[in-house]
């Protein structure tokens, strides 16, 4: 019997926002707690080994999924009734495709010709994956109880951190590091089995023959815009990981887990924008405009100081989280940082296609966007390792922004482009150029180069700050609620 109701006031549901948002950053820093821990207790090949294994491992976390969250949170949201149903289905279709995924993923590290040990460490995360049909988040999504899976978030990155820092104590104990994920993966999979037990309805697999059917099918759409994101995210650490060797996996690794972190506060401003966004465009092109050209503005400033500051901290801030041995990766971080900047400026384009109906648009720029990874990032690894690692990704993000602000200017017409970031671009490049001349500790001219940069703001854009004003007050007003909602799911 289900026991959980919907239809909360508003209020509940910016609880569980602020909630969700709150448990996202603390398993963030929980997280970087125990890899920073890994980096600075075993040797740089051996943490090579470990970010392969946890990029395989998400990756194919999301091929396991296969669509199905965001289509099963859809369908509880639409229908109540149906909860007890898809609660047996989703996990059984889930489990099919995970039982087919697993053989593959631990097939890669062969192919990329990683040495015994490597490969059963990603045999250890790819067991892993069974726990996946047990994490019914998209249950409390569609029940609007997101704050049970803010605890299960944190939860399992505890126990993995915890796990990690007490049995590992050098790059001998790797497999060690395989079973701290297996016993998070299976706390996480007890809790979310007794949480629906005591709130919803006890677990269970079923199967259905024209209900999986359907739902594999109608996620396999979301799946595929999901995979080609993954697949653009995680791709160049399997090109380093065969074209180079451990230690460049262990460079790119960390400071990518730098940047996907910090690139989800960027997601989260797109995302909640995205009602804004929806209201403007139902309304009319004219005031879709106003909203667009402030939004604009304030991503381009705001992630290209943040990509600057970065930039001038690189080294340092390699230094301060993974330890003396990962300085040499802070050139690599100050490449990456700038896809943060460039995914600001496509989500305009992306969200507003979503906004429209354009789904396949939006998989299409990803799918450009994989590409670019693919030669630009096997040349540039050959070259120059995890640098050029980087770079590819840095190309990828940028294919991704021109190949859907095209698409977009077919259907929306209106998207800011190259002429909208010439200013804070011309100003961040400057001040690099300057702050590099000056002698001094890296923190205090770092520092005092932002600040020059958010001066120069207001001088180059004399409507920098009315812009900003006004695009808080569009984010002010709030969603429409006649606008009906669209599945943004696979945008990021």
């Amino acid at each position: 019997m289900v026991g959980v109701t919907r239809g909360r006031g508003g209020l509940a549901v910016v609880r569980d926002f602020v909630l969700l948002s709150g448990g996202e950053l603390f398993t963030k820093v929980i997280a970087f707690v125990a890899f920073a821990f890994l980096a600075r207790t075993i040797e740089p090949a051996a943490y090579g080994a470990v970010e392969l294994a946890v990029s395989l491992s998400l990756f194919f976390a999301m091929v396991v999924d296969f669509g199905l969250s965001p289509l099963g949170a859809r369908e509880v949201a639409r229908d109540a009734g149906r909860i007890e149903d898809l609660a047996a289905e989703i996990p059984f279709a889930r489990l099919v495709v995970g039982v087919l995924a697993i053989p593959v993923m631990c097939v890669i590290p062969v192919l990329l010709g990683q040495p015994p040990q490597d490969r059963q460490l990603v045999w250890l995360f790819a067991i892993g994956l069974l726990g996946v049909p047990f994490r019914q988040q998209w249950l409390y999504q569609g029940l609007e109880r997101m704050h049970w899976v803010s605890l299960a978030l944190i939860l399992r990155t505890a126990v993995f951190t915890a796990g990690v820092m007490l049995v590992v104590d050098g790059a001998d104990d790797l497999l060690l590091v395989g079973a701290a994920e297996l016993a998070a993966a299976l706390v996480l999979a007890v809790y979310f089995v007794r949480i629906q037990g005591r709130l919803v309805t006890p677990f269970r697999f079923a199967w259905n023959l024209a209900g999986s059917r359907r739902l594999l099918w109608e996620g396999s759409f979301i799946g595929l815009s999901e995979t080609i994101w993954a697949l653009n995210q995680y791709l160049p650490i399997l090109l380093i990981a065969g074209l180079v060797g451990s230690v460049e996996v262990a460079f790119f690794g960390a400071v990518h887990r730098i940047v996907m972190s910090l690139a989800t506060f960027g997601f989260v401003y797109h995302f909640n924008f995205f009602p804004t966004v929806a209201r403007s465009l139902a309304v009319s092109e004219a005031s879709y405009r106003g909203l667009v050209g402030p939004s604009f503005k304030a991503t381009a400033w705001g992630g290209i100081g943040l990509a600057l500051a970065v930039t001038l901290l690189a080294d340092p801030i390699c230094r301060l989280i993974y330890g003396e041995a990962f300085v040499d990766a802070g050139a690599t971080l100050a490449v990456l940082v700038w896809t943060i900047p460039l995914t600001l400026f496509s989500g305009h384009a992306r969200w507003a296609l979503i906004a429209r109906g354009e789904q396949r648009s939006v998989a299409l720029a990803q799918l450009a966007g994989a590409v670019a990874t693919l030669s630009v990032g096997a040349w540039g690894t050959l070259r120059w390792g995890a640098l050029g690692g980087a770079a590819g990704m840095v190309s990828s993000a940028a294919v991704v922004w021109f190949v859907a602000h095209a698409c977009a200017r077919r259907t929306v017409r209106h998207i800011p482009f190259l002429g909208a970031v010439a200013r804070p671009a011309l100003a961040a490049l400057v001040v690099g150029v300057v702050v590099r001349q000056v002698d001094g500790a890296a923190w205090g001219t770092a520092t005092g180069g932002v600040l020059a940069f958010a001066a120069l703001g207001p001088l180059l854009d004399r409507r920098l700050v009315t812009d900003l004003r006004s695009l808080a007050r569009a984010r002010d007003a709030g969603p429409d609620p006649a606008v009906p909602g669209n599945d943004a799911e696979g945008a990021g």
